[in-house]
């Protein structure tokens, strides 16, 4: 098992990069470009390389299943709050690596 500060750095990368796709989603959303596959399947396997219990994993899993199912303002609305929250996910995890580094640095 990789040491804590590596796995955070993993997940951290992880999360990034479910943030960014989020955002070129609702960005195609608000624009109504429903060319979206592409988009939902980048998403769908950053979800599937995380645990099943992972808090960035259900969020991608709910925006994606949101842009699938709902019309492009509800979807929108649905993508924005699970980006918002990857926001903060990824927040904690920088303040974590940081507490990590802290600790190592003394």
């Amino acid at each position: 098992m990789p040491p804590p500060r590596e796995q955070m750095l993993k997940e951290l990368r992880k999360a990034e990069q479910a943030r960014d796709l989020l955002k070129e989603l609702e960005r195609r959303l608000a624009g109504g470009n429903r060319d979206l596959e592409s988009l939902l399947t980048q998403l769908e396997r950053v979800a599937q390389s995380l645990s099943e219990p992972d808090p960035i994993r259900l969020l991608i899993e709910s925006a994606v299943g949101s842009a699938r199912m709902r019309d492009a303002i509800k979807a929108g609305s649905d993508v924005s709050r699970s980006r918002s929250s990857i926001e903060g996910e990824i927040s904690t995890l920088r303040g974590a690596i940081e507490g990590v580094q802290a600790r190592s640095d003394t």
